[in-house]
């Protein structure tokens, strides 16, 4: 592409009405001017439409911009993908550092590809001296988080989905500027640009929870009321805000040692209860025992209750409070902080 091709699309790229939108979601997480950022393009719309705008915004000045492609190499033609996201970023001007994987099979395999590829986004990043990376992520994806975190019962932290800020490791920040813009708004903004992306056939696929929210269930939703992802993500910051605020209502109820006094919970609702049983367990107790711990906690007996947590420990209700016994290795109450922040 000629320079003149290339300013002609930066310039309608920072001219795109999604990059207003784009910039509020940087300035919504606390994204510095000028701040120098790396985008993670993975080739298909959602992240090249991401870089298209981030790089119009570049060219206004608000940020620098980098960007870098993680391959799983788990399929056989995602060298494709690598090639694709290399020539959108080309066609920008902007420089693309690519990480290969090598991924064991077995268990577990989606969730140690989604860590291995944060772990080479951040890598990336701070070779390109990068502080931030930005991610596609958008309201349909927030939606479906929301929707999946419903039907599991992960109360207020969970129904919050993503933020739109979170350390990733050594001083780089993961952002997610899109998560008020809808999935179709993306890909209008790669055909309004004149931009090709990658199909990834696994988005497809309705085979999951994941697949059968984004196929099913959403659809069904958007037929009864247009809108609604929009709706949805812009909830989320509702909930996570109440979410902080009852966390720290119930952090400040916490003895020296963790526990939770069961006279601060005297003629609380068992909602509050359930709040500190799953400060003090994570997700470590299902939904159903959380509920019966709460119970538990504001009934006015005293004869000790346990209930067993995944990975070992458990959550005691005694006389006095509400504590986590360790039960070998690994089985101390986790950080309520850390918890807040995996998404």
């Amino acid at each position: 592409m000629s320079g003149a091709a290339r300013d002609a699309l930066l310039l309608a790229a920072g001219r795109h009405p999604l990059a207003r939108e784009v910039e509020a979601g940087l300035d919504r997480a606390r994204v510095e001017r000028g701040a120098r950022v790396l985008v993670a393009a993975s080739g298909g719309a959602d992240s090249t439409a991401l870089l298209a705008l981030a790089a119009g915004l570049a060219a206004r000045g608000r940020i620098e911009v980098a960007a870098g492609h993680v391959d799983h190499a788990l399929r056989a033609d995602s060298a494709l993908d690598r090639d694709a996201a290399v020539a959108s970023a080309a066609r920008l001007g902007v420089g693309c550092a690519v990480r290969t994987l090598t991924l064991a099979p077995g268990s577990g395999l989606p969730a140690r590809a989604r860590e291995a590829r944060y772990h080479a986004l951040a890598e990336s990043a701070r070779e390109a001296g990068c502080g931030i990376v930005l991610v596609a992520h958008h309201a349909d994806d927030q939606a479906e988080t929301m929707l999946l975190a419903l039907a599991r019962g992960a109360g207020l932290a969970g129904l919050g989905g993503m933020p739109s800020r979170r350390l990733l490791g050594d001083g780089v920040a993961l952002v997610r500027p899109c998560l008020r813009i809808a999935r179709a708004a993306l890909r209008s903004a790669c055909a309004d640009l004149g931009l090709a992306w990658r199909e990834d056939p696994g988005n497809a696929r309705d085979d999951s929870p994941r697949g059968r929210v984004r196929h099913v269930v959403l659809p069904a939703l958007e037929a009864v009321s247009p809108g609604v992802a929009e709706r949805a993500a812009r909830t989320a910051e509702l909930l996570r805000v109440g979410d902080a605020l009852l966390g720290a209502h119930v952090e400040a109820m916490r003895a020296p040692d963790g526990s939770v006094p069961r006279a601060a919970l005297r003629g609380a609702p068992a909602a509050l209860a359930a709040t500190a049983a799953w400060m003090l367990t994570g997700d470590s107790l299902d939904d159903a025992a959380r509920w019966q711990a709460a119970e538990a906690a504001i009934d006015g007996s005293t004869e000790p209750r346990r209930f067993p947590l995944a990975g070992g420990g458990v959550l005691r209700v005694d006389a006095h409070a509400l504590r986590v016994d360790p039960q070998g290795a690994g089985a101390a109450p986790p950080d309520s902080d850390a918890a807040r922040q995996r998404s």
